[in-house]
């Protein structure tokens, strides 16, 4: 329930600025501190240098597509307009290419 009410909570300020107890729902136990939070650990462990080198390396491999997406959700993530952006194409067309390389451009 913690964890959901975290990314509930992300949503919401990302989107409207609002907070939990702002929307009436209460905040979520702290489990970030927990020691051995191995989703904790994993999602925050990665090395920047090298995201930053897949990043210089993967973007020039986009196609055009993919190149427009990387781009409009990029500038929005600069530019903290945040939203929420859906990506519907067929499989094999390079969603997780791209969702992977926009982790990697965020984190780096």
């Amino acid at each position: 329930l913690s964890l959901s009410l975290t990314a509930i909570g992300d949503l919401l300020q990302a989107m409207c600025g609002r907070s939990l107890a702002q929307v009436g729902l209460p905040e979520p136990a702290v489990v970030h501190d927990l020691p051995g939070n191995a989703l904790l650990n994993r999602e925050t462990s990665y090395d920047e240098e090298i995201l930053s080198t897949v990043v210089a390396e993967r973007e020039p491999t986009l196609t055009d597509d993919q190149r427009v997406a990387y781009e409009g959700i990029s500038n929005r993530m600069a530019s903290g307009e945040g939203g929420i952006v859906f990506l519907d194409a067929p499989g094999g067309t390079g969603k997780t290419y791209l969702l992977n390389l926009l982790l990697a451009k965020v984190r780096s």
